[in-house]
């Protein structure tokens, strides 16, 4: 005959042995490793799509410059924002570069003080150059309206 069991009676809990615990520290340990370098690509991916985004900019600059028989020029008006500006002084366009990467930009410079594009499409040469950590884009328009990127390091 079977005993019913005792209404005061529960299961036992079940409960973590000290190895467990240590597996799991160190597994959490490890992927906190992995993760730490990620910064560094974090960093490269935020300065190529600002890098991106500028070169749009210039592009689309270009290109509204050719449409609409019109000179335009870009500038820089605040620590990380290029505006496209007709002769007038009417803003066609801005753009904010820090505001489209994952993470802030250290630094961001536009040499000479505006790229000009005429109606023809030809263009001021100028360079935008961004840097973030031990990285930096430079975009680059040259006189026939080329616009590109080179990557460095320093």
């Amino acid at each position: 005959m079977q005993r019913a069991a005792s209404p005061d009676s529960s299961p036992p809990c079940p409960a973590f042995t000290l190895l467990e615990l240590a597996v799991a520290i160190s597994l959490a340990g490890i992927m906190l490793l992995a993760v730490v370098p990620s910064i560094g690509v974090l960093d490269h991916v935020s300065l190529t799509r600002a890098a991106r985004l500028a070169e749009r900019h210039l592009s689309g600059t270009r290109l509204r410059a050719l449409a609409g028989r019109d000179k335009l020029q870009v500038r820089m008006v605040a620590p990380a924002t290029l505006e496209t500006v007709d002769a007038a002084g009417a803003i066609h366009a801005r753009i904010d570069l820090a505001g489209g990467a994952l993470r802030s930009l250290d630094s961001v410079r536009i040499r000479p003080a505006t790229i000009r594009f005429n109606a023809r499409g030809h263009g001021s040469a100028g360079s935008i150059y961004l840097y973030k950590g031990h990285r930096g884009i430079r975009v680059v328009s040259n006189f026939v309206g080329r616009i590109r990127r080179h990557s460095f390091r320093f």
